[in-house]
């Protein structure tokens, strides 16, 4: 494992996890179809706080490092517009695979909740999209 390439993960992981959680918190004030991904976490661990805070993180660094170092070179398009096509990617993944392991069924269970995990998604993909090609 290259340190470079895991330096930037962290950074780039942490950076799109923060603006998926502002747009989380701000879409509910908007009257945008939210999610709580923080929930999703901590439901599923069973646990809160520090400990899902640094669970949640973790998944996106992740998911970050998966972009960098296996998908980027793989899409089409360029910088952010890349990591949107990765979260739509993402997105499909965790609606139909995990979200009905985590007992919310098939798209969250319900529609706008999809709906808003694919907003938030695609704001973390952009943001990790531009970050790592700057």
């Amino acid at each position: 494992m290259d340190a470079t390439a895991l330096k930037k993960a962290v950074l780039t992981g942490i950076a799109g996890t923060v603006v998926m959680t502002v747009f989380s918190y701000v879409s509910h004030y908007l009257q945008f179809p939210s999610a709580d991904f923080y929930g999703v976490i901590s439901g599923m661990f069973h646990t809160t706080g520090t400990t899902a805070w640094v669970i949640y993180f973790g998944v996106g660094v992740v998911f970050a490092y998966l972009y960098g170092n296996f998908f980027q070179a793989k899409l089409p398009a360029h910088s952010w517009m890349r990591g949107v096509v990765y979260a739509c990617f993402l997105w499909g993944a965790v609606e139909v695979v995990l979200m009905p392991l985590f007992g919310m069924g098939f798209f969250s269970g319900s529609m706008t909740t999809a709906f808003g995990m694919l907003l938030g998604m695609g704001f973390y993909g952009a943001t990790v999209g531009y970050l790592y090609e700057n």
